[in-house]
């Protein structure tokens, strides 16, 4: 297939908010390419942000080599998209996603088979584990495209999905079945959670200066950081600014975060993408205000025993990733508790991630 690179540019970027829209991935994780020669695909930039992206951030890459012209760093995928066109002349648009029930199935590192879904055929592979944007991965992910050639998405563990499409529409197709088969699977193959009654809210918070605006129960009311004295949930968010350099909290209640909450246990990471933005284990602390503050250094989200998370970010929607974020790395958590050999990422895996993410990519975002 060949495709005008005006046009490709144009489908990479409604894709982009597509992907955004729909959910299924979350800040800059995951990445969108489109064939347009024999030689070529275009592909999007590294740790940019999907909303502000722009055509001309797009990047031309040569299949053979993954060599590129211009300032803009393409995505640290690049390699796996290039090897998809060269093992799949059939494919012309790739995704890798984030999206919430394929990632959690892929912690298990084990196929999916058993089912016929006329946009994904017979089997999901999943590829081995590699730290993002390595060799080892590509290699991984390599590996099973050459094994099973006629398959249209694959898990990646620890890491999230990758759909193939001959265009876009069929691209978006896998990644909609796929998301649908793995929902089923990790739901019928969980124990359902026992109701844990849903605590009293902590609200959310906004800094400005050394003091901060919450709002709780639909007020909002203005208190000084550094006073332990507050009324609690006050004192924790204020507790919370004094961890970090955070403008932003919000407080998640959801059924996955209250059951790992109930279990009273640190988080350690089984996806890489909460090890990136939230920490490289989250703590679970009682709700006090010193307690809060030591467990949010180094990390943007902390558990609180008996009522939920702490979610924090330097912006509203840093602060929204985290809990999305959050969310489905409790939902993971919950997963591998009934998944036999299901580990979570090493921890220095987890740390190292922590730092590239850290020192790279939100060092990157800031400065767009």
């Amino acid at each position: 297939m060949t495709v005008l690179e005006s046009q490709a540019r144009e489908q990479v970027l409604q894709a982009a908010a597509r992907l955004t829209g729909e959910g299924l991935i979350e800040r800059t994780w995951g990445n969108i390419s489109v064939r347009v020669s024999d030689t070529q695909f275009l592909i999007t930039p590294s740790g940019l942000a999907y909303e502000t992206m722009r055509e001309d951030q797009l990047v031309l890459v040569n299949i053979a080599d993954c060599s590129y012209e211009g300032p803009v760093k393409p995505s640290s995928e690049k390699g796996i998209h290039a090897d998809a066109y060269r093992l799949r002349p059939d494919v012309n648009f790739v995704i890798h996603t984030h999206q919430y029930w394929a990632s959690i199935a892929g912690i298990t590192g084990t196929a999916l088979t058993g089912f016929i879904h006329p946009a994904l055929g017979k089997r999901v592979p999943c590829a081995a584990y590699g730290l993002p944007g390595t060799k080892m991965l590509r290699k991984a992910v390599s590996a099973e495209m050459e094994a099973w050639p006629d398959c249209r998405a694959f898990l990646m563990r620890h890491h999230g999905a990758l759909c193939l499409g001959g265009d876009m529409e069929d691209a978006f197709a896998a990644a909609r079945a796929l998301e649908e088969v793995c929902e089923e699977r990790v739901l019928g193959e969980m124990e359902e959670q026992r109701p844990i009654p849903v605590p009293r809210k902590l609200g959310s918070s906004r800094r400005r200066g050394d003091t901060f605006l919450m709002a709780q129960r639909g007020e909002s009311r203005r208190y000084p950081i550094g006073d332990d004295a507050l009324p609690l949930a006050a004192a924790l968010h204020g507790a919370a600014y004094r961890a970090g350099d955070f403008r932003y909290i919000v407080h998640e209640t959801s059924p996955e975060v209250l059951a790992v909450c109930a279990g009273g246990c640190r988080l350690r990471p089984y996806l890489d993408d909460l090890a990136q933005i939230a920490g490289a284990d989250i703590l679970c602390v009682p709700p006090a205000p010193r307690r809060v503050r030591e467990a949010l250094r180094g990390r943007n989200a902390v558990l609180i025993q008996g009522m939920g998370a702490l979610c924090a970010g330097k912006s509203e929607s840093d602060a929204a990733a985290v809990r999305a974020l959050l969310r489905k790395g409790c939902a993971a958590r919950l997963y591998a508790s009934q998944a036999p050999n299901c580990r979570p990422l090493s921890a220095a895996d987890a740390h190292l991630q922590r730092l590239i993410y850290c020192q790279s990519y939100e060092r990157k975002k800031d400065q767009c």
